[in-house]
């Protein structure tokens, strides 16, 4: 996978060389434009790139809201030169050695983040709806699977580990502070709860700080 995102890197820094030779000069050696047929290569382009910072880099990295930046200068003016078409070259670069020095998220873990903020979004919702049950085990099930990316993530194996030892090996490694072990252990208390349908031991607000931790276990350890 890392070979493929450099490979894509390497090609889109190329691509933007061949974009702005497309550009035409007036008399005075001015770039004057870029012809209408070549517009659809560069709408393409730049989506490639601000897709492929997206990816690797995630909505809140700098270099992802800088890409964001010249899109939108590109959109209210209506004007595309090859003075933004370079800056996004430079942001393709400066983000590529971030990469190549793995300065930047893996793929899998921003991925997967993604993912549990899709759950966590619809267990909000059932939240809402002051429904335990249903939020409870959107939330569980997103704890158990968040343990295991923190795991792999730091290196500690989590194959045939249950969520408790899992838990102790993030401890162990440094990863989670004493304060932090004991919250994620009260999420994991209501986990085991709502696995075994015993839904008078917690409240709905418990599945409420619980959706809220998770969040921030996201935030900070994925």
């Amino acid at each position: 996978m890392k070979e493929k995102v450099s490979q894509r890197f390497a090609e889109l820094i190329e691509e933007g060389e061949q974009v702005i030779s497309k550009f035409v000069k007036d008399r005075a050696g001015i770039f004057d434009g870029i012809k209408s047929e070549d517009l659809s290569i560069f709408q393409a382009w730049i989506s490639s790139v601000h897709n492929l910072i997206y990816v690797v880099a995630g909505k809140s990295n700098p270099l992802f809201e800088l890409s964001n930046n010249y899109i939108s200068q590109t959109a209210k003016t209506s004007g595309i030169s090859p003075d933004i078409i370079r800056k996004m070259v430079g942001i393709l670069q400066s983000a590529q050695k971030e990469w190549e020095t793995g300065m930047l998220k893996e793929i899998e873990f921003i991925f997967a983040a993604e993912t549990f903020d899709d759950f966590l979004d619809h267990a909000q919702l059932y939240h809402k709806s002051n429904k335990k049950i249903e939020s409870s085990i959107l939330a569980s099930a997103v704890l158990e699977d968040l343990m295991k990316k923190i795991s792999m993530k730091n290196s500690i194996n989590p194959k045939g580990e249950n969520l408790e030892s899992l838990i102790n090996k993030i401890k162990n490694a440094g990863i989670f502070s004493l304060v932090k072990t004991k919250k994620v252990k009260t999420f994991a208390g209501i986990r085991n709860k709502a696995f075994h349908a015993e839904w008078d031991d917690f409240d709905i607000k418990d599945v409420g700080d619980m959706i809220k931790g998770i969040r921030e276990l996201i935030e900070d350890f994925l």
